[in-house]
């Protein structure tokens, strides 16, 4: 397995990562005996690079890698830990440290990294206020790498990356989403030192799953044929600022072949890439709703984000699938940001786009709500 140092760091890292949220589960319960042979797999495989959070699994997914690791001496001293502070339910300085503790046990002594998650504009300054960068700096004393992982738009990117010296960054980005983080974002973290971890290469599965007919005529031009799977991870690999791709394994097999990509793929041609384009370009020409997110509806009395609610039902519709979007809509969004906070009052109307701005809003949320 190949290995890139990480960022400024001294830590070498697998360049795939095993993000252990999507382990299986038996009636909302992480199973326990899969993910141990999962995770046995993928240690064996060459992964070192291990990221998980407080609440993953309910809470087990710490548990279950700090007893595994613990079980599992060998394993234990190469593989590198990430975990994550709850950013949302931290509601003054003293329960940075609480969490941080209790993860500690739940990991048996065993965070390499530590991330502040789901990190946008409003939850930053908030945790500025409560003094987050002192919390940051005794991990920090005690050997411990920091960093966050981000949900905002690219521009709240940059002020978040210029407030704080970080470890690692732990930003969205495959072969369709660039709203999030892009190659200029990546480049500025690299620049700043930092080590670039990306998550959702293949968008929670959707984009190696249910492939548009227009898409799946896209990929069949190339050259060198290649599975979805193989063109989304080979596309991050192949970036200069790109450290690890985490991807969300729930079986050995999914694994098995994730490495087999790694250690055996070529890299990507200009050829390749113009593929990669027109398959950028086909997703999204498909839309449910004609937003063009010119901004002429915002801002929203209600406070409600509406080119961004829209976002969310055309990529349902793009990838055929509510995986992720869902998640977004009912966690990651701020509650008054939701299509449910349409009060219908008409300040959006009209649109240039002559869409029916409080209906469509309606239909965001029975889809998604």
């Amino acid at each position: 397995m190949i290995r890139r140092k990480l960022g400024s760091t001294g830590i070498s890292a697998s360049i795939l990562g095993i993000g252990v949220m999507r382990f299986p589960e038996v009636n909302g319960k992480l199973e326990r005996g899969s993910a141990a042979k999962i995770m046995e797999f993928a240690l064996e495989s060459g992964i070192n690079y291990i990221d998980t959070g407080y609440t993953y699994h309910g809470g087990e997914s710490e548990v279950f890698v700090g007893e595994f690791l613990s079980e599992n001496d060998d394993y234990r001293d190469d593989a590198i830990v990430a975990t994550k502070l709850p950013t949302w339910l931290v509601n003054r300085r003293e329960d940075m440290y609480m969490y941080f503790e209790e993860q500690m046990k739940r990991l048996r002594g065993k965070i390499d990294i530590y991330l502040l998650h789901n990190l946008k504009k409003d939850s930053w300054l908030v945790l500025k206020d409560m003094g987050v960068l002192d919390f940051l700096d005794s991990l920090r004393d005690d050997g411990i790498y920091v960093g966050f992982s981000f949900h905002d738009t690219a521009d709240v990117f940059f002020e978040i990356a210029d407030s704080y010296t970080w470890d690692v960054i732990q930003v969205q980005h495959n072969i369709v989403d660039d709203h999030q983080a892009n190659s200029a974002t990546l480049a500025y973290a690299r620049g700043l030192g930092a080590g670039n971890v990306i998550m959702e290469p293949l968008r929670g599965g959707s984009l190696v799953r249910n492939i548009p007919q227009e898409v799946q005529e896209i990929y069949e031009m190339a050259r060198t044929p290649r599975k979805p799977v193989e063109w989304c991870l080979k596309y991050l690999w192949d970036m200069d600022d790109v450290d690890v791709v985490l991807s969300g394994m729930g079986s050995v097999s999914e694994i098995r072949e994730n490495v087999e990509i790694a250690l055996n793929s070529q890299e990507l041609t200009e050829d390749d890439y113009e593929i990669l384009r027109e398959v950028k370009r086909a997703y999204r020409m498909r839309k449910s709703i004609p937003c063009s997110e010119c901004g002429y509806c915002m801002p929203c009395p209600e406070g409600v984000d509406i080119p961004r609610n829209f976002r969310l039902l055309n990529d349902v519709y793009r990838f055929m699938s509510t995986g992720g979007v869902e998640t977004e809509y009912r966690k990651i969004m701020d509650a008054m940001e939701r299509a449910s906070n349409c009060s219908e009052c008409g300040s959006c109307m009209p649109c240039p786009q002559m869409i029916d701005i409080p209906s469509e809003l309606r239909r965001v949320h029975e889809k998604l709500g």
